[in-house]
């Protein structure tokens, strides 16, 4: 009785689309939110950051060790009562008073320059890293919540396909609106299900769950690939019964190519899906050249 709903003007009907929005939507992007402000200074690159900044320590503490060994040899050759015979790190030959001390600030000078580059260069790796890190986590955090608005956006797509298909059938005319009243009531919990995976799967390095070895990473995430595709075919399935009633499309096959709804919405779908996330990848790109 869904397509006589909106007619009927029921108390606390929604409209499709904010039916939509409040179902599959909200969820999705408050999760997004929670897991980018959980690991956007988590992960690899900040793993890596940290180990650069305990190498520039590090670093620094041996150059101020080599800057302070340097300075007392300046004040013991001061206090030395020969003018001449000095050895001096890096001379080929004994050296007098002022050549010695003269060798000695060059040496200073020549580290505090090696010291200055070194740190140049570390923080710039590290700035570069912290570009990384935020793009990877607005591209992890944001493709679960395109995941969603995918399924809602999508709705348009599959009006136009049915309407090509199935045009003879007056209903057809709002397959858009059924698609949206059963894609959450038959997916709410699939939709948050799906969401909560995707978000410990792509920032899994940030969860600390990315140990695994090399060889079965590759191997988990085809499975996990698969397993989300077959979700989707099953949700699809039951969204597909459901519009069959609803557009009073005479009863077919519900299994394979037969079931000539299930197909447009998986067709409908996974494009949709690959332009959003597209767009989500361009977004990503931008930040990152921004950050750097």
């Amino acid at each position: 009785s869904v397509q006589y709903a909106s007619l009927a003007a029921i108390k606390g009907w929604a409209e499709p689309l904010v039916f939509g929005m409040q179902g599959l939507v909200l969820v999705a992007l408050l999760l997004s939110l929670a897991n980018w402000l959980i690991t956007k200074d988590r992960g690899k690159q900040a793993d890596q950051i940290a180990v650069l900044q305990r190498e520039m320590e590090a670093e620094m503490r041996r150059q101020e060790g080599v800057i302070m060994a340097t300075q007392q040899d300046i004040d013991r050759i001061n206090k030395s009562t020969k003018k001449k015979e000095f050895t001096v790190a890096g001379s080929p030959a004994p050296l007098n008073r002022e050549e010695a001390i003269q060798r000695d600030k060059e040496l200073i000078d020549a580290t505090k320059n090696l010291e200055e580059q070194y740190k140049k260069r570390n923080q710039a790796r590290q700035h570069e890293l912290h570009a990384q890190g935020d793009a990877w986590t607005l591209a992890y955090s944001g493709t679960p919540l395109v995941f969603s608005l995918a399924l809602i956006f999508t709705a348009q797509v599959f009006r136009q396909w049915i309407q090509k298909d199935l045009g003879k059938f007056k209903l057809a005319r709002q397959a858009d609106d059924f698609y949206l009243y059963f894609v959450v009531s038959r997916g709410v919990w699939i939709n948050c299900g799906l969401v909560i995976v995707l978000h410990l799967w792509l920032s899994s390095d940030a969860y600390g769950l990315g140990g695994s070895s090399q060889s079965i990473g590759p191997i988990f995430s085809i499975l996990l690939l698969v397993a989300i595709f077959s979700v989707m075919v099953y949700y699809f399935f039951l969204v597909s019964k459901d519009l069959v009633k609803a557009v009073q499309v005479p009863p077919a096959s519900s299994y394979g190519l037969q079931n000539k709804i299930m197909v447009r919405l998986q067709t409908s779908f996974w494009p949709v899906f690959a332009v959003f996330e597209a767009g989500l990848i361009g977004l990503a790109w931008g930040a990152y050249l921004v950050g750097r």
